[in-house]
């Protein structure tokens, strides 16, 4: 298959996956001034590092020894496995591991100008210099030997890939719900704002989960503490606040202990954003950071 049998493809995959990892772990632990084990997997593997470099290799054969071309092809190709890969991640689980918005020329924060030139001169650096000697080490390697080492590699890499992919939608699900608990207590709210005549001054509601709990709980004490209250009003925000003594321990199970490979894919990823539940993951965020 372009010259290389399929171990030694496996083989380039999973080392410029893990070389990916490093350069990534170096640069983002740099950044944040803590060591951060980088990546939407938790093995020291970046599979978009490995599908690149592959896509470089392979983008590069028909311009060999014309640097232009390897360029431009290497990176508009990993470019658009770069946007492909970052649409279909934020489809899948509503948030994005990496995100370009504030970077000029961006096409929807999956992929910008300053990145894709990197792409390119990442090509022109792993043809001309990394991929002999990487293809060296693997023809070193015995052929059983390399088969052996490459089928290991990827039944830790599909065990591992399953587990973050379930990870990966555990945190969706747990910001759908902490968005639902959200709406029920701003939906509360709304009603204590009609009890207390509020509702005509149009006041801004917090966005933050802490906050809105906060606002609910200030507004049931001065809905019972003014108003004369008929007891059909008395049962209601009796019932409120029973809501409320049940979303405050719904808010602590939203990430229970269990689920380890969720907790650290959202701290290792500190640039996770996510367009649909903002907020939410914010909200997340720092629920981790309490408990840790």
């Amino acid at each position: 298959m372009l010259g290389y049998s399929v171990d030694k493809w496996l083989f380039f995959f999973f080392f410029y996956c893990i070389v990916g990892w490093v350069w990534e772990c170096i640069y983002c632990s740099v950044i944040e001034k803590k060591l951060i084990n980088r990546g939407f997997m938790r093995g020291p593997v970046i599979p978009i590092y490995g599908c690149g470099a592959c896509t470089m290799i392979i983008a590069s054969i028909p311009f060999t020894g014309n640097y232009v071309l390897t360029f431009l092809s290497g990176m508009i190709l990993a470019s658009l496995l770069e946007f492909v890969t970052g649409a279909l991640m934020e489809a899948l689980f509503a948030v994005r591991y990496w995100d370009y918005s504030n970077h000029k020329f961006n096409l929807k924060g999956y992929i910008c100008l300053y990145a894709s030139v990197g792409w390119g001169i990442a090509t022109l650096i792993t043809t001309s210099f990394i991929q002999k000697p990487v293809n060296a080490l693997a023809d070193s390697i015995p052929e059983n030997i390399l088969e052996l080492i490459v089928r290991l590699f990827a039944l830790i890499f599909v065990v591992d890939f399953t587990l973050s992919f379930r990870a990966a939608l555990d945190i969706r699900a747990m910001l759908t719900k902490m968005d639902s608990m959200k709406s029920e207590v701003q939906r509360m709210i709304k009603r204590v704002d009609v009890m207390i005549a509020f509702a005509g001054e149009e006041k801004a509601q917090p966005s933050k989960y802490d906050d809105l709990v906060k606002a609910l709980e200030s507004k049931l004490a001065l809905a019972k503490e003014k108003l004369e209250l008929s007891e059909e009003t008395r049962e209601e925000i009796a019932l409120f606040k029973a809501k409320l003594v049940m979303m405050k321990d719904r808010i602590g199970q939203v990430m229970p202990i269990r689920d380890v490979i969720s907790k650290l894919a959202i701290r290792d990823n500190p640039g996770m954003v996510s367009e649909k539940f903002k907020d939410s993951l914010d909200d997340l965020k720092n629920l981790i950071n309490r408990k840790e």
